[in-house]
């Protein structure tokens, strides 16, 4: 027998920028989804997370209902939508769980720590970056506690952690980024930002550690702004088994997209 999904609804704050992309979402749930019985107002009687912004508003769902047992479906009012589905109707939105593709991740911890040794952690679902200014230039010592990683020390701009599912390299148009990975591998991805020599290469999930030279103040972030640690030295960065469930809808050759939309990045087609 098949399991009928019941969705509650992730909904950008009116405060946040941008919320009204995601009106014809709140049009769809008040006229059709509700009398479906498709999405409720209660939390608990869900099976399933509607989320309904980019993919900014995906890794904070990820992070704050990781662990809850119930998978998450992203329907894109964003720009790129690297991890969201593609919906023009609502009569579009799987009505079982059968209909779905589904992908489990996990998440990485990073904890931050200043010149006097107070740490900050951050849960990071996409991925974690530290740096400074344009023309800063900042040396970065990186070292992994496994016996393949290669430690290295690069100069530059900044660098950066990343999960399968992170974006941030293709944000920032680092060559080479993680976006290209299925997201059912296992790997993290190493990557600089103006930085040499470049440090860009793939692992497994280990504790990495960074440390930061610099003149100048630097800060790190877990998931871009929202999660902020300012005038760090030092970043300690571990996997976790806090896990997650994307939902994708079948048919849809959502690997292929992510490639084209990474592609379509690095050639400057869309912004």
């Amino acid at each position: 027998m098949k399991e009928k999904l019941i969705y509650y609804p992730l909904l950008p704050d009116p405060k946040e920028l941008g919320f009204e992309r995601s009106n014809f979402v709140r049009r769809w749930i008040e006229e059709d989804l509700f009398d479906a019985g498709l999405v409720t107002d209660d939390e608990s009687k869900a099976n399933a997370y509607l989320v309904a912004s980019g993919d900014g508003g995906m890794t904070r769902a990820a992070r704050t209902t990781c662990d809850s047992g119930k998978v998450l479906f992203g329907l894109n009012c964003g720009t790129l939508g690297f991890l969201m589905n593609q919906i023009e109707q609502p009569h579009q939105i799987p009505l079982f769980k059968e209909e779905l593709h589904l992908v489990s991740v996990k998440l990485m911890k990073g904890h931050f720590y200043n010149a006097a040794g107070d740490k900050t952690s951050y849960l990071a679902f996409n991925d974690i970056f530290c740096g400074g200014n344009i023309a800063d230039f900042i040396s970065f010592e990186i070292t992994g506690e496994l016996s393949h990683f290669r430690n290295r020390t690069v100069k530059g701009n900044g660098v950066f952690v990343s999960t399968p599912q992170g974006t941030t390299g293709f944000a920032l148009n680092a060559r080479g980024s993680s976006a290209v990975l299925p997201l059912d591998t296992r790997t993290w991805y190493v990557g600089g930002v103006a930085t040499g020599p470049y440090p860009s290469s793939v692992c497994s999930p280990q504790k990495i550690t960074i440390k930061c030279t610099s003149r100048r103040k630097i800060n790190a972030y877990a998931d871009g702004y929202e999660q902020e640690a300012k005038e760090i030295d030092q970043i300690i960065i571990e996997p976790t088994d806090h896990e997650v469930t994307l939902a994708f809808r079948t048919g849809v050759d959502f690997e292929a997209r992510r490639r084209e939309l990474a592609e379509a990045v690095e050639r400057g087609l869309t912004h």
